[in-house]
């Protein structure tokens, strides 16, 4: 006997809460009608070839292991509820279907993967680190949607070749995992660019042990890169470096300090200042709401397209450094803005309430990663000799 047909290849998939309305029984397969359920079942397909290398279960909330044509009702259960299928029904239905030692994949939220764990202590979780039903979505389109990012996946030639049971499984799931890793590092390259309209950095050069100097440069308008220069200098007291402006230059700055927190406060700011842009700019959704509101228009009667401008850009400037302001002195409570009067005038409470509700710690915003390849990349030709500890030998020591 082979060691496939001796360890049978099962998909198990959750069941899904949006479901066929019609009251006659219909297959399981055909119940379930939501988009995540319809995710589940075709990444389910690629995993078994379209059923030539495993078959698809449903794990139901209420009725355990269905077939796909196995005929049910309408219900209303979750996987949890009181009256959901236990681990001891689960264990006896696995029995019964002769797949207690079965080489099983469960796609599914966390209830489902915890109780299916009971039985298949040893299942496998593709869905595994995704935070939220986005993720996950992502990872099964990864599996059902290989043209997204990479070519299609290929199942093993020979089942010999399986890291699981010989069942061609395990390629399969290193294959997805190879796409997931794929799609994160192409996400962070986009969330890279991003950070680089609002501030990019030098090669840090170390100088000595403890002294090491990078540079950091603001594009965008003057006014734009004015402020956020000027934000910089209040935020680099946090990463304990000094910051100094160039004559003549107002688009750089460098910053002084020992290797490593130069490091870390290049890597941080172009995040602080995206996430402090973020909040400046849910400041400036709420006037653009106010300017579409019926009670704006005693106050913009009359007023000419440029002065309307104008004060929207110059609410947005203001809002950006009240913004930086709580960021860097949170205070217990701001107070609340008052209707009837235009926002240009109370940009404080406007923006401040932005801050406070989303506000985030500043001084924790350097990737440990990105410090990490800032330091390994740096310029150490100008580190002086005398300043590099004598190496003793073992033998001296």
């Amino acid at each position: 006997m082979s060691a496939s047909a001796a360890r049978p290849r099962v998909i198990i998939v959750s069941c899904g809460g949006r479901k066929s309305t019609a009251e006659q029984p219909l297959p399981a397969g055909q119940r379930y009608t939501g988009s995540y359920h319809q995710a589940l079942r075709r990444a389910a397909d690629v995993l078994t070839q379209g059923g030539h290398t495993g078959h698809v279960l449903i794990l139901s909330a209420l009725h355990g292991l269905l077939a796909l044509h196995d005929l049910i009702t309408p219900y209303d259960l979750r996987m949890g509820d009181r009256g959901s299928v236990t681990s001891q029904q689960l264990r006896q239905q696995a029995a019964d279907r002769g797949i207690l030692d079965a080489d099983v994949t469960v796609l599914g939220p966390r209830a489902y993967i915890e109780v299916s764990r009971t039985v298949w202590p040893q299942l496998t979780d593709p869905l595994a680190g995704a935070r939220g039903i986005g993720e996950q979505l992502a990872k099964l389109a990864d599996i059902y949607d290989p043209d997204r990012h990479l070519q299609p996946l290929q199942p093993p030639a020979h089942s010999s070749a399986s890291t699981s049971g010989g069942s061609g499984s395990g390629s399969i799931i290193e294959e997805i995992e190879r796409r997931a890793d794929a799609r994160k590092e192409a996400e962070e390259q986009r969330a890279a660019w991003r950070r680089t309209r609002y501030a990019t950095h030098s090669q840090l050069v170390i100088l000595h042990p403890a002294r090491a100097h990078g540079s950091l440069t603001f594009p965008g308008d003057a006014a734009k890169s004015d402020a956020r220069a000027r934000a910089t200098r209040r935020f680099a007291a946090l990463y304990r470096v000094q910051v100094l402006g160039r004559p003549g230059d107002t688009r750089t700055m460098d910053v002084h300090g020992t290797p490593r927190d130069v490091a870390r406060f290049l890597s941080a700011l172009p995040r602080v200042l995206e996430s402090t842009e973020v909040r400046a700019s849910e400041a400036a959704r709420l006037y653009g709401r106010w300017e579409r509101h019926s009670t704006a228009r005693p106050h913009l009667a009359g007023m000419a397209p440029c002065q309307r401008r104008a004060h929207a850009r110059d609410f947005r400037a203001a809002a950006f450094q009240v913004v930086v302001n709580i960021l860097l002195d949170l205070p217990d409570t701001v107070p609340e803005a008052a209707g009837g009067i235009p926002p240009w005038e109370q940009v404080y409470p406007l923006a401040a309430g932005v801050a406070h509700y989303y506000w985030f710690d500043p001084a924790d915003h350097a990737d440990p990663d990105e410090t990490a390849r800032i330091l390994a990349t740096a310029d150490r030709r100008h580190v002086s000799v005398a300043a590099v500890p004598e190496q003793r030998s073992p033998e001296a020591a």
